[in-house]
């Protein structure tokens, strides 16, 4: 294979010129228009003095917008770091220093005071005129083998990334064609950003397939979104557990809400067992749902003729990918006992060396060869694992990844805050919020505190509610303890 994605997608090109190949509101298209905008893009880069071999930040407010800049990144050889459009001044500019990137590629500039560079592009000025234009040029020989930095987690404030390479994609396309559900072609609709690993995976398996893809404005309502899936021809769709949440209501009492979608997925969070049984029966008969992590790609699937049986699992484990449940000492258990979930595949993200990594820190991505996700699950003699809880204190809302580092980072920057600890607080919407509990060395409100971060996070990183107290609980070591501050929450 094509040590670049790129020269993949010009061979789709030439095969399929006239398919459709991404749809965004009124934009369409083709395989060839879609490698043409990508090369228009490509030119402004070289003319930017991108020669390969360097890292791009990409943060754009439409999801097609970002996916032709992450095609044009490759095509001049450098690598791409895609994140999110509402990110703040201040969270690119920590992006450029701890990640080593040249630049931010946006079409417009993020708000806060903070300075970064950045390139401004317009990318609906590239996708007009196709006629004129030639496909661009396969990527130099020498161009980096990494396609994508993504971010995983970290325990240090600075955030921490993986290397996902040319390769690692493409295993990861083959690796979800194992479904027997799997379907080629077709149109997938995707509601999540870009900037979320598992969009990038299921956009490019489709792309890679010949389907096309539609690109959901992301400020889509639950019944926009119903009349975009049922009015395009959609036969997937790619969402989150909170957008299934708002969906379920929708649904009609005697027949489904997508009766001509043959393949729902949802990832990026848990679901209950309730949930799982009403989504099949009111939404589609195709849902699935999908356990992964950004270092390991897809792990296991959960398919439609498993769910009543298996339930309470995430999944099968998908046929390419050794999963094994280890104590402490890393010794395996027996079936169905509980443990920490490691993982082998050759959809394996690697390390990806920063300014500010340590060997301690890398280590703790793949310590001896295996992944560890952070969870702790228990795995049946059929091969369907079962999640417990996790090892970490990684908040998820709404299918997001929120760091409480991050967050107690900005929380502690402002004047009146001492100290500050972040946890998550169960809510039936979204899986969990975020409640931040401060000690506070001078006078400040709650709520002025509340504004503080939302003026320096983005909106699935900012505390939903802000709780003072006079000391943080902590160990006879010294050690804060975080689940005393979950006892204090009320329920939601």
């Amino acid at each position: 294979m094509s040590r670049n994605l790129s020269s993949v997608f010009l061979a789709l090109a030439k095969r399929w010129p006239d398919r459709s190949a991404i749809e965004s509101g009124s934009r369409t298209l083709s395989y060839l228009e879609m490698m043409k905008a990508a090369g228009s893009v490509a030119e402004v880069l070289t003319a930017h003095g991108v020669d390969g071999n360097i890292r791009i930040g990409i943060a754009m407010s439409r999801n097609d917008d970002a996916f032709i800049a992450m095609l044009a990144t490759w095509l001049v050889g450098a690598t791409a770091l895609v994140t999110d459009f509402r990110s703040r001044a201040n969270e690119r500019q920590k992006l450029v220093e701890a990640m080593d990137l040249d630049f931010f590629v946006e079409d417009r500039p993020a708000p806060g005071g903070h300075d970064y560079p950045a390139l401004k592009i317009n990318v609906n000025s590239y996708c007009e005129g196709f006629e004129l234009r030639s496909l661009p040029s396969p990527p130099a020989a020498d161009a980096s083998p990494i396609a994508v930095i993504g971010i995983s987690s970290g325990t240090t404030g600075i955030p921490q990334s993986v290397a996902l390479s040319h390769e690692c994609l493409f295993a990861r396309y083959v690796i979800a064609r194992t479904s027997p559900q799997w379907q080629p072609g077709g149109r997938l609709a995707v509601s999540a950003p870009l900037a979320f690993s598992a969009t990038r995976k299921h956009v490019l398996s489709r792309l890679l397939d010949g389907g096309t893809v539609f690109f959901m404005p992301l400020l889509t309502s639950p019944q926009e979104f119903v009349d975009i899936v049922n009015g395009k021809g959609v036969s997937a769709v790619l969402t989150v557990p909170s957008i299934i949440r708002d969906l379920l209501p929708l649904a009609p009492p005697e027949a489904l809400l997508f009766p001509d979608v043959n393949w729902l997925m949802s990832c990026g969070a848990p679901m209950s067992p309730h949930e799982k049984l009403e989504s099949c029966a009111r939404l589609s008969s195709g849902f699935v749902q999908n356990y992964g992590s950004t270092m390991a790609g897809m792990i296991t699937l959960l398919e439609t003729a498993a769910i009543e049986e298996h339930i309470h699992s995430v999944g099968r484990v998908l046929p390419h990918v050794l999963v094994e449940i280890v104590d402490a000492g890393g010794g395996q258990v027996s079936s169905g006992e509980t443990g920490h979930i490691r993982v082998r595949t050759p959809g394996a993200a690697d390390n990806l060396p920063i300014k500010y990594s340590t060997a301690e820190r890398q280590s703790e991505l793949n310590p001896d060869g295996w992944i560890y996700p952070g969870d702790l699950g228990s795995l049946d003699r059929d091969g369907f694992l079962t999640i417990v809880g996790r090892s970490s204190d990684l908040i998820i809302r709404g299918g997001i990844n929120v760091f409480p580092v991050e967050v107690e980072t900005t929380l502690v920057e402002h004047p009146a805050v001492a100290e500050a600890a972040v946890v998550g607080w169960p809510d039936p919407h979204v899986g969990e919020e975020i409640a931040a509990f401060v000690v506070l060395k001078g006078e400040a409100m709650p709520r002025e505190i509340m504004a503080w971060c939302r003026s320096r996070l983005q909106p699935d990183k900012q505390p939903r509610d802000v709780f003072v107290v006079t000391e943080m609980p902590r160990n006879t070591n010294g050690k804060l303890v975080k689940r005393d501050l979950l006892a204090r929450l009320p329920e939601r």
